[in-house]
């Protein structure tokens, strides 16, 4: 028998979970780049990265901003997307950025990483590109960094407790990276870990964003210049 009182007392994670299951296979199926070029263009184009990366804001960033802030009526700054404990968090990106840029020289170098890297293979034939190109890649880590260390790892930490919160988000996180290089994929499940613990400390998803979207771009920098 359904107890319905469990039920209501669950709502929170309930939602998020099978939002969770709902979001991600939506953005797996029809918020591709693939999906975007096979339905609406024949050549490799700008387009269909930018359409992946806006469908990341949209779908993983703004739908559950409106869920906390609208649905669940919370704050925010409860989501971690206030500055936090700013100490804290100026420290993180000290010592974490510099690390973010030695990890993306080396990967550079990586033949697997050259074959799925920058996103858009037009890239580096088209540098006018760039700037534009950077700022829409940050919508994709905004969306990415506001689902799995906002909205999942804030929303199941009250239900979970932290140890748990932070490996549930960690789960679909990696899954997500399948078809990567495989060193990206094993990464994913420490950096999953370690940036779901940062967050939490400072409070504030802001430095593993900037750690995250900072890592991207060194990438694809280093294979076009390097």
């Amino acid at each position: 028998m359904i107890n319905k009182d469990e039920w209501q007392a669950n709502i929170k994670p309930l939602t998020i979970l099978l939002y969770t299951s709902i979001a991600l296979t939506v953005f797996r199926y029809y918020g591709s780049a693939k999906f975007y070029a096979d339905k609406f263009i024949a050549e490799n184009s700008p387009a269909s990265q930018y359409y992946y990366f806006l469908s990341s804001f949209v779908l993983l960033g703004l739908i559950p901003v409106l869920i906390w802030k609208v649905g669940f009526k919370h704050s925010l700054k409860d989501m971690g997307l206030s500055f936090g404990d700013t100490k804290k968090s100026l420290l993180i990106i000290a010592v974490g950025l510099p690390l973010m840029a030695v990890m993306a020289y080396f990967s550079s170098k990586d033949p697997s990483f050259l074959a799925e890297y920058p996103l858009y293979r037009g890239l580096a034939a088209n540098q006018g590109i760039l700037p534009i190109y950077i700022l829409m890649y940050s919508l994709y880590y905004i969306g990415w960094e506001f689902y799995f260390r906002g909205f999942m790892l804030f929303g199941l930490r009250e239900s979970y407790g932290e140890p748990a919160s932070i490996l549930i988000q960690t789960i679909p996180s990696c899954l997500l990276h399948i078809g990567k290089p495989d060193a990206e994929i094993f990464a994913s499940i420490v950096a999953g870990i370690a940036f779901g613990w940062l967050v939490l400390r400072c409070r504030s998803i802001w430095p593993i964003f900037i750690f995250h979207f900072g890592l991207g771009v060194f990438l694809d920098l280093f294979i076009i210049y390097g």
